[in-house]
């Protein structure tokens, strides 16, 4: 099976609205777990949301096009299922991919500054119609090309909250880029604690994504 996972940029004048409340706060991102088109016309959706969440709740009800929606509790976020009427640009985008033979891997990953990224199972050939069916103000890049082997999260890794906030902290300070940009002294301060603590949650964590990943 061929895997293709893509990047798109949403300008501000097609950029949905609870897309856009992913700027007003450090490390807010949102991930669509599962959806399903109803037959008229309702988009049902499954999110697992990283931001406050009662200002993200009141954002949601100020949009016109959610009409109804539920929120459960999870793991440092909350999940949240919507009922959303399609139109506009989120349904000529939605339409790309429909007469293709592409699936979708969740999850879908919203982040800052109109990112979204997902991966897709499918004939890399049909990619030019579905880039063609775009509607033109995204931006769409090819992450990369390859073999499917399975879901991008190691299974069975079980990280606290703490250091999944150390990780976060320290790929937003570019702690992990190449060159190093930030430093361990950067995450210290990005989570409120001591360097020789910010250093000690890393490494755990890094520890249970390498033996994760080794052991398949």
């Amino acid at each position: 099976m061929r895997y293709v996972r893509v990047r798109f940029a949403f300008p501000p004048s097609v950029r949905h609205p609870m897309h856009g409340f992913l700027d007003e706060g450090d490390d807010r991102r949102t991930e669509l777990l599962t959806w399903r088109r109803l037959p008229d016309e309702t988009l049902v959706t499954l999110f697992r949301v990283s931001a406050p969440r009662e200002p993200y709740l009141d954002r949601l009800r100020s949009v016109d096009s959610i009409e109804r929606f539920e929120t459960a509790p999870g793991d440092g976020a909350f999940y949240l299922k919507a009922y959303e009427r399609l139109g506009g640009p989120l349904e000529t985008f939605l339409d790309a991919f429909v007469d293709t033979e592409f699936l979708s891997v969740p999850p879908i990953v919203y982040r800052s500054e109109g990112r979204m990224s997902f991966g897709l199972i499918g004939p890399p050939d049909q990619l030019r119609d579905v880039f063609a069916a775009v509607p033109d103000p995204i931006d769409v890049d090819v992450d990369r090309i390859g073999s499917y082997g399975g879901g991008r999260r190691p299974a069975g890794v079980e990280l606290t909250e703490r250091q999944r906030e150390a990780l976060r902290a320290a790929r937003r300070v570019g702690y992990y880029d190449v060159p190093r940009t930030g430093s361990l002294a950067d995450v210290a301060e990005a989570v409120g604690c001591s360097s020789s603590t910010a250093g000690a949650h890393l490494r755990k964590a890094e520890a249970a994504l390498v033996e994760a990943l080794l052991d398949g």
